[in-house]
């Protein structure tokens, strides 16, 4: 249910937000600015954009994707220097925009906390001249592919994203495709080995509404197997040319399709989103650790594609390659947010050989609902729901063979929700907020009780639940200590915060609202925008090695409040020879 759930997701957060909604989330705070430099080669350079994107916290990431006018630029001018002016008091990402060039130092992009009315200066970038990959796409008669969209993968791990700046990157991506002459020309590239392939879209979003015929994903320089591509080498400055791929006649792929239908009843159910994604192994992931409860890396499946069925029931995927599958199916109801989502489906796992395969049924059944009502506690009497804007729920199952699914809502004006089309399973509810003002989870109760999780029974209503949110003020400040060695060049600790109370079955940090964020060269951290309880903060680091990364971390328990930032230090033993 990942891969749709993802979907899902992308849709309540495209979900329009009225000029009124976003008004509420304005605050009267005093706005404060950036300040640095840009250098070309050691060079002031004048004429760059630099942009200062909202950090896409579980606070304000929603924000940033539902209002991209939060976004904030600044020109430098002769002498290199930029200024960024009447930004308010939050976190943000701050980067040059300049498309051929690099940043050298490693440092872009970077993250920077602007207190209520103050300067943060010395914000400075070193750029230079990317490298270039460049070549042509054919299909099989040797015709140029207009419009085909062209990916790129790094395979140099230090290069690479990851978490929040991989979100953040992903949001403001190029879109590289052919002319009309087949060619693609994808610019200001680090240094480094790639893999280049065409034939599905990276966004599946994009995939989803996307038209165009079918394709058989294709890797340079000219196979259907990542694993046998042929990377390309990039240099500074420099241009790979002739990276060409052409789609094989005998690789069109294969046709799959079959019906939803109603696992009683055995009536056709339409409107139905169905998806297939790769049926992925641990070992095909090359990183399957846990940190404590906190998954590190998580293998979802890349999406292969999505349609909707028609009157009868039925779907159809065109272009399907060989091998393993996942078919998943969700009401269209769950991507309108209003928690009218109806069934849960069984998912179905397929394997493409060398031939069509007809009649995949994907059986769904009636799902239980969720009935409950959201309020804020806060010692600000002005902090209402209205305050707050849009806020979302999500509901997380976790069924006894550890399959999770889901559903999504809004929550109404009146703090009114209902999550429909569960699965039986252990269950807790978790908001995403569409607000400025960080708002968290501060107890879920049942009955007037407080609750980690409950179980949801086949066909079930329950009543009685209620969602208290809070202002989430609290900071968690602390310190990282490195003893029993030193740590590899280019790597980096990280530091996660987990309610201690979450149950251990479902991760609530998750998704958007991960506390997870990067421990600075001194050792020093923050975690912010946090809700009044205890925590478990974790600082891990990954260490690899020829057959599976290791992963050293260590973990201690802090409660914070309102009152002031809590204090924590924490020790990482790299003698330590234990895998997590």
């Amino acid at each position: 249910m990942r891969t749709i759930a993802a979907l899902s997701i992308a849709f309540l957060i495209y979900l329009p937000t009225s000029a009124e909604q976003r008004a509420q989330t304005q605050t009267q705070k005093e706005s404060g600015a950036i300040t640095g430099s840009v250098k070309r080669d050691g060079k002031p350079a004048s004429g760059i954009t630099v942009i200062a994107t909202p950090f896409p916290d579980s606070s304000n990431a929603t924000l940033q994707l539902s209002n991209q006018s939060v976004s904030m630029k600044a020109t430098t001018d002769a002498t290199g220097v930029y200024r960024l002016e009447g930004l308010a008091p939050i976190k943000y990402f701050v980067k040059p925009s300049a498309a051929p060039l690099i940043s050298t130092g490693g440092n872009s992009p970077i993250e920077v906390t602007v207190g209520e009315g103050s300067t943060v200066e010395g914000i400075d970038f070193s750029l230079s001249l990317g490298g270039v990959i460049t070549g042509r796409i054919t299909d099989s008669d040797g015709n140029p592919v207009i419009g085909q969209r062209v990916s790129i993968k790094s395979l140099d791990e230090k290069d690479a994203p990851s978490g929040v700046e991989a979100a953040a990157a992903t949001m403001g991506d190029r879109m590289y495709a052919t002319d009309d002459r087949g060619i693609y020309r994808i610019f200001g590239l680090r240094p480094g080995r790639y893999i280049v392939s065409s034939g599905k879209d990276s966004d599946f979003v994009n995939a989803f509404f996307s038209r165009r015929p079918s394709r058989v994903q294709t890797y340079y320089p000219g196979v259907t197997t990542e694993s046998k591509a042929t990377p390309v080498q990039v240099t500074a400055g420099s241009e790979a040319t002739g990276i060409d791929i052409q789609f094989s006649n005998t690789d069109k792929g294969f046709l799959v399709s079959g019906r939803v239908v109603d696992a009683e009843k055995g009536i056709p159910i339409p409107n139905a989103m169905v998806g297939y994604s790769k049926a992925l192994k641990s070992s095909d992931t090359g990183l399957d650790v846990h940190v404590g409860d906190t998954q590190v890396v998580e293998s979802l499946g890349a999406p292969g594609g999505f349609t909707v069925t028609n009157d009868k029931g039925e779907y159809s995927f065109s272009a399907v390659s060989p091998g393993n599958y996942k078919l998943e199916a969700q009401s269209i109801g769950a991507f309108s947010g209003g928690g009218d989502s109806q069934f849960y489906a069984d998912p179905v796992n397929f394997e493409v050989k060398s031939s069509n395969l007809n009649k995949l049924d994907i059986k769904v059944h009636r799902g239980a609902s969720i009935i409950g009502v959201v309020s804020v506690e806060s010692t600000d009497p002005q902090d209402s729901l209205e305050r707050f804007g849009r806020i979302m729920l999500m509901a997380m199952v976790i069924d006894p063979e550890r399959s999770y699914s889901g559903s999504n809502c809004t929550v109404s004006g009146d703090g009114s929700f209902r999550l429909g089309g569960l699965k039986p399973g252990k269950t807790t509810i978790r908001p995403v907020v569409m607000s400025a003002r960080g708002l968290g989870l501060l107890r879920l109760e049942r009955n007037g009780l407080e609750v980690k999780d409950f179980e949801i029974h086949a066909d079930e209503e329950i009543t009685g639940i209620r969602v208290i949110l809070a202002p989430s003020t609290c900071v968690i400040r602390g310190h990282v200590t490195i003893q029993g060695g030193a740590l590899q060049q280019d790597a980096t600790i990280r530091v996660t915060a987990r309610p201690s109370s979450s149950p251990d079955s479902v991760n609530p940090t998750d998704f958007l609202g991960r506390r997870l964020t990067d421990v600075s060269g001194n050792g020093s951290f923050a975690i912010e925008k946090l809700t009044p309880g205890t925590y478990d903060v974790e600082a891990f680091t990954v260490i690899p090695n020829e057959q599976r990364p290791r992963i050293r971390s260590t973990k201690q328990t802090v409660t914070v409040t309102t009152e002031r930032p809590a204090e924590i230090e924490l020790i990482l033993d790299l003698s330590k020879t234990a895998d997590k």
